[in-house]
Parts: C-alpha cells; sequence; structure tokens
C-alpha cells in the first residue's frame, strides 16, 4: 500500500504534469509537453512510460548542457571553476539519491520501481535546467 501511495504522489508531482509553467516563465516547456502526449498515450503500460521517461530525459540532458555552456560563456575564469565544481557535486547528488531510491525502503524495487525512480530523476534534472537558467539570467549582460 505504501509504495501505491508513493507512486501516487510521484503522478501528482509537478514533474509529472507538463502543463505546469517551467521555471518562472509562465508557459509549459516543451519536453513536459511532449512528456504528457507521451504519457497520456502509453495507456499506463511500463515499457511506454519508460519509453516517454528516456525521451524527456534525452530532452532535459541536453537542455542541461545547452543552459551550461551558455552560462560558462558569461563567467570568469575562477567563477567558470567554481561552477564546475557544484556541477560535479551535483552529479555526484543525483548518482547517491538515485540510488537511495532504488533501496527497497522507497521503491519496494517492484515493478513500478523504474518508474518511481526514473521520475524522481527527472525531476532533479529539469530542476537543475532551471536553476542554471536563473544562474544565467543573473549574470547576463
Amino acid at each position: 500500500m505504501k509504495h501505491f501511495l508513493v507512486f501516487a504522489m510521484i503522478l501528482m508531482s509537478p514533474s509529472a504534469f507538463g502543463s505546469e509553467a517551467f521555471c518562472d516563465t509562465g508557459r509549459a516547456h516543451s519536453i513536459d509537453i511532449q512528456f504528457d502526449r507521451d504519457m497520456d498515450m502509453s495507456g499506463g503500460v511500463t515499457a511506454s512510460m519508460r519509453d516517454a521517461q528516456g525521451r524527456a530525459h534525452e530532452g532535459w540532458d541536453g537542455e542541461l548542457n545547452r543552459e551550461y555552456s551558455e552560462l560558462m560563456s558569461l563567467l570568469s575564469a575562477e567563477e567558470k571553476s567554481s561552477l564546475r565544481e557544484a556541477q560535479r557535486a551535483w552529479l555526484a547528488f543525483v548518482d547517491a539519491e538515485t540510488k537511495f531510491w532504488w533501496s527497497e525502503s522507497i521503491s519496494d524495487r517492484g515493478t513500478l520501481s523504474p518508474i518511481i525512480v526514473a521520475d524522481r530523476g527527472l525531476s532533479l534534472l529539469r530542476d537543475r535546467v532551471c536553476q542554471l537558467a536563473r544562474y544565467k539570467r543573473i549574470v547576463s549582460p
């Protein structure tokens, strides 16, 4: 029962609904919109849901790399070093967080575990893209 509740909470999380405004823009991001469509079309089939999550992950990973590169181009050498260090720490956090989410206490390692863990990963990735975009707005000339 607790795993059903965890799954229900994830489905109700902001990352699960692409129609939510992204990162202070007042509009949904195209990746979220497509993810919403893909999840709707999945019909609740785990493999189709995982495919949708994979496509969304690829999209957000591309956005992360773009935001990171654009931000790096605006920074001094010292600031670049700090951002690089922060990004490496964030990547280590994501790895540790994912490992924790795979634990039996959280995911139960049941058939929904890949969906639950991937959704958490998407949320972390999407949030980091937003953080980098905000930093970029702060330092942009």
